[in-house]
């Protein structure tokens, strides 16, 4: 018979020790019950979705309920150790990876094994052309342990993507043994967004506002294994949502405890994924833009799908940028349970996807950034300075691209991605620090690198001599860091068109943006716009300005839509 590996006691999860200052891996329970001694760094793809699982236990476990149970947990040497030993107890068999008739995180309805180790490897998202950036996916893998199998299970549950998938048995959706239509998963459909903490316990507790559990949310080790058919469903809570498995997968362990198959079919899917995501996630960060009914994943990634992490701190102000974990710390910090003296450190994450039809991953970039300390955050002031700051370098990039298209007279798609921001980060932190003492300096010092950013693009690129001198007369003029309001709309009028009024129809409105003038037909097809065609007129018509309804990504990915 299998030996049974649970999660709880066996090690697999890689946490740095305080205690003896090295790196090692541990079980759930010890990552709980020694939280104030560990940190789990967050630096690769693989990190986000061990954190966020610990966040769903502990929630589960012993997570506070209002502000101050929270304040008294913050002040606690330790987690509730004896809550979560007491939880864990209970449910430490439904933590097994291996349980014949309730694995974690699968579904034990799937027997029929399709797939080869591969399915696990990270790389295997990037399609059919993994190979040539993955070498090991040239050839068969081994079978993988199960401490690393337990990692890549998450990782694929996280960020699966949302091609084509092969039918679970007896799923009644299916046609031709396939699946279609399948959607992303919470987390790679959103922005992940944390607040890095001195320790696992801090990093736990920052991350989850206190909230009262809602009737019948329950994680899904104490639910009963899902079904193998695809569903469609309604999360219950934050805790249905944070742990209910995105796809159906199981696991086939050999004799002596690998995994050398897996079955992997689509999942569940939810009625508005970003809706949901962000009204039950508190680890997610959203932009909500004027006249939209919903919000979006916020962006911080360039034309490049570079980091721009300094864009973290549009999310201080929270006026059109929100996260729910800054506006929980925000009031910690303003209730004086933090030290002010507390640095916090966000870390951002996002999918970025090949095409439109989110198919392939090409990246998963994990961006880290410094945000100032509990005292900054406590002031309102300094938090829309410090937003201020990231909008002025938002808008001197977008001068500097509209411009240089318009002086240089040539094609966007040549100019504007030479004209991206880079190389801000140091000169970010060096600011952020300095701004808890003096603000106007920091803003200099900011406002300095900024400029040194767009020199150097200025003089990277094949100008005339006086178009850059141009260039940089201009790009600095009028730059704006707060949000352009939407231009107002001339209703059309009512009522037939009069006679003579022409044969090819009205008039068609002309909007000028990247330098050029362009209709919504042919600006769909403009390579700095990110949206399909009906997305750009819905927009606008919406009261969109034209450049944000352009350049705003529906989703993750290329000229990406809003999931339905």
């Amino acid at each position: 018979m299998l030996a049974p590996y649970l999660l709880t006691t066996e090690s697999w999860l890689p946490v740095r020790d305080l205690d003896t200052n090295s790196y090692r891996d541990v079980g759930i329970q010890e990552a709980l019950v020694r939280a104030h001694r560990l940190v789990l760094p967050v630096v690769r793809a693989e990190d986000v979705p061990a954190l966020r699982l610990l966040a769903a236990v502990y929630d589960a476990a012993a997570a506070p309920r209002d502000t101050a149970e929270w304040d008294a947990a913050w002040a606690a040497d330790t987690l509730d150790t004896d809550a979560v030993t007491a939880y864990l107890d209970q449910w430490g068999d439904a933590f097994n990876l291996f349980h014949p008739t309730h694995p974690v995180l699968q579904s034990a309805a799937l027997t029929e094994y399709a797939r080869g180790p591969e399915a696990l490897h990270p790389g295997s998202l990037g399609g059919e052309s993994a190979a040539w950036f993955n070498p090991a996916l040239a050839h068969p893998l081994p079978p993988y342990p199960a401490d690393e199998a337990a990692l890549l299970l998450l990782h694929l549950l996280t960020y699966d993507v949302a091609a084509i998938k092969r039918a679970a048995p007896g799923d009644p959706a299916a046609k031709g043994n396939k699946i279609y239509g399948s959607k992303l998963g919470p987390v790679a459909a959103a922005t992940h967004f944390h607040l890095s903490g001195r320790t696992l316990k801090d990093t736990l507790l920052l991350n989850l506002p206190p909230a009262p559990r809602t009737p019948g949310d329950t994680p899904v080790w104490e639910r009963d294994t899902p079904p193998a058919p695809m569903r469609h469903r309604t999360p219950a809570g934050r805790l249905d949502l944070l742990t209910w498995p995105s796809r159906r997968l199981r696991l086939h362990a050999t004799e002596d405890g690998t995994v050398d198959a897996v079955a992997h079919h689509d999942g569940d899917r939810l009625a508005d994924t970003w809706q949901q995501t962000s009204r039950l996630d508190p680890m997610t960060a959203w932009s909500t833009h004027k006249g939209a009914d919903k919000p979006t994943p916020f962006q911080f990634l360039d034309l490049h799908d570079w980091p721009q992490p300094w864009r973290a701190a549009l999310l201080l102000d929270g006026t059109r940028e929100h996260s729910a974990v800054i506006q929980h710390v925000t009031a910690a910090a303003q209730r004086g349970t933090l030290d002010p003296a507390l640095p916090l450190h966000g870390v951002l994450s996002t999918t970025v996807h090949t095409n439109r039809h989110q198919s392939t991953v090409s990246d998963i970039p994990v961006a880290p950034v410094h945000l100032g300390t509990a005292a900054q955050l406590a002031d309102p002031a300094a938090r829309e300075h410090l937003a201020t700051m990231a909008r002025y370098a938002a808008a001197i990039g977008r001068n500097l691209r509209q411009h240089a298209v318009k002086i240089s007279g040539r094609p966007s798609a040549q100019v504007a991605p030479r004209m991206m921001l880079t190389d801000l980060d140091t000169a970010w932190n060096q600011a952020v620090d300095l701004h808890g003492e003096a603000p106007d300096d920091a803003r200099a010092l900011w406002g300095d690198a900024v400029h040194e950013a767009a020199e150097r693009c200025i003089d990277t690129f094949p100008f005339r001599p006086l178009e850059a001198a141009q260039l940089r007369t201009v790009y600095r003029t009028n730059p704006d860091p707060q949000p352009r309001p939407a231009k107002p709309r001339t209703p059309k009028p009512a009522g037939r068109r009069p006679a003579g009024a022409g044969q090819r129809g009205p008039a068609v409105t002309v909007h000028e943006v990247f330098g050029g003038r362009y209709t919504l037909s042919q600006l769909s097809k403009h390579p700095e716009c990110v949206v399909s065609y009906p997305t750009l007129r819905k927009r606008v018509d919406d009261g969109w300005d034209i450049t944000e309804a352009a350049t705003t990504p529906g989703s993750r990915g290329s000229r990406g839509d809003a999931p339905q």
